[in-house]
């Protein structure tokens, strides 16, 4: 029986990305790393293959788990939401351009409803004086989206009161 694959976000001690590359990709691990956070890095793999990896290999010794500031444990990111932070990191440098006014407010709960972020849901905030939506991957790293067009965006209704919606 196969272990279960799971995205764990590690940080990354005297140890560039690039180069701790070839030897995730020896032990066959995939992984990714956020643009500008040279420290920080997702290994997605099961949890013996995990451990051998940190154990046994030169590079692991400079990888650690980063952990949970509630209860210390590692953290494990959801593959849906590193498939969204991994959409937005790639889709970084997309032109959009905006045909009409923005239809929404500073923290609406917001969803893409077309191109390459289709799906993606979060919160929309200002950054450099232009609107972008932001999602937060595990509490330990935000990410906005380059500028998104309000027409490609839905606002998301708040069902604070209506928890038996949600099946």
């Amino acid at each position: 029986m196969e272990e279960s694959r799971h995205w764990y976000a590690m940080h990354l001690f005297y140890i560039r990305p690039a180069s701790a590359a070839p030897a995730l990709e020896e032990a066959g691990i995939e992984y990714f790393t956020p643009p500008t956070v040279s420290s920080l890095i997702f290994l997605r793999a099961g949890r013996t293959q995990i451990y051998n990896f940190l154990t046994f290999t030169a590079t692991g010794q400079r990888v650690k788990h980063m952990r949970s500031r509630i209860d210390g444990s590692e953290i494990i990111v959801k593959d849906a939401d590193m498939d969204i932070f991994i959409r937005i990191c790639q889709s970084f440098g997309e032109p959009v351009i905006m045909t009409e006014a923005p239809k929404v407010k500073l923290g609406d709960r917001v969803r893409v409803k077309e191109g390459s972020l289709a799906g993606l849901e979060g919160n929309v905030v200002r950054i450099r004086k232009q609107k972008r939506v932001l999602v937060c991957v595990a509490g330990i790293i935000w990410a906005a989206t380059a500028h998104i067009p309000a027409d490609m965006l839905e606002v998301i209704p708040d069902d604070s009161g209506s928890a038996n919606e949600k099946g």
